[in-house]
């Protein structure tokens, strides 16, 4: 029966992309692992899995809140995830609604997180970005352009084409993600995983927090089911890259969407 559901699925989003072409697909398709916030419960609950199934992540801190509140990551913590060969990226400084903020606050959000985070961590880190609460507009991505090579957006619904990224449709500052929260079972990844395989498109999963009776709400997986989808995207046969490493490998063959 789990089968014949996965099978389902896959088949409900085959059809759903139905507006994709051969041409759409990159040379590869690609997956990358995402984790908003920085709280403390993934370095204790998701770290571990992690380093099980040998898959390099992508971590969105919002700086301000390192080594400052129990519930988010230390310095230190952090960095046992940089050592690790994951991508240290930046989530703002306050988690402010970017949209709302003046002008000269939202100039500050953006290249003092990238400061802190790179002082912290290295040069290499805050290359990154997604916007807190997913939230943009055209004139907090013309902020995101001038410090930032890409940034992460956000599909409304999650059962359409919008949800994948692919050579047609390629925009490095409107990343398309699949959120991860308490409903979504590993069924649907799988589903989302064949998807990205036999499109050769780049699925970008988002989580939050990771453990049980931690308090997290909608936004929180249980450890079980994050290891039983860590253990699809290792046997997924898809390129498990970090954002900024499948950025890196998406833009050379994107032909449109491009920035100016």
């Amino acid at each position: 029966m789990r089968k014949l559901f996965v099978l389902l699925t896959s088949v409900f989003l085959v059809l759903t992309l139905g507006g994709f072409t051969g041409d759409a697909g990159f040379s590869r398709g690609m997956v990358s692992v995402t984790f908003d916030d920085g709280w403390a419960s993934q370095h204790r609950n998701a770290l571990p899995i992690l380093d099980k199934y040998g898959i390099p992540a992508t971590m969105y801190i919002h700086s301000g809140a390192i080594d400052e509140q129990p519930t988010y990551m230390t310095q230190e913590q952090i960095q046992d995830f940089a050592d690790r060969g994951h991508e240290i990226a930046s989530h703002s400084v306050t988690h402010a609604h970017l949209r709302e903020v003046p002008a000269g606050q939202l100039d500050a959000e953006l290249r003092e997180s990238q400061a802190t985070l790179r002082q912290l961590f290295g040069p290499a880190a805050a290359t990154s970005f997604a916007s807190p609460y997913a939230e943009y507009n055209d004139a907090t991505l013309a902020a995101i352009r001038q410090v930032y090579s890409n940034q992460r957006a956000y599909d409304d619904d999650g059962t359409d084409d919008s949800g994948f990224n692919t050579r047609l449709n390629y925009d490095p500052y409107n990343l398309r993600v699949k959120f991860v929260d308490a409903t979504t079972t590993t069924a649907t990844v799988q589903g989302w995983i064949n998807s990205a395989k036999f499109y050769n498109a780049w699925l970008i999963l988002g989580y939050h927090e990771v453990g049980e009776n931690i308090g997290g709400g909608v936004y929180t997986t249980d450890t079980a089911v994050l290891d039983a989808d860590m253990k699809a995207v290792r046997d997924s046969g898809l390129g498990i890259v970090t954002v900024a490493d499948g950025a890196a490998e998406a833009l050379p063959q994107a032909s449109v969407n491009l920035p100016g």
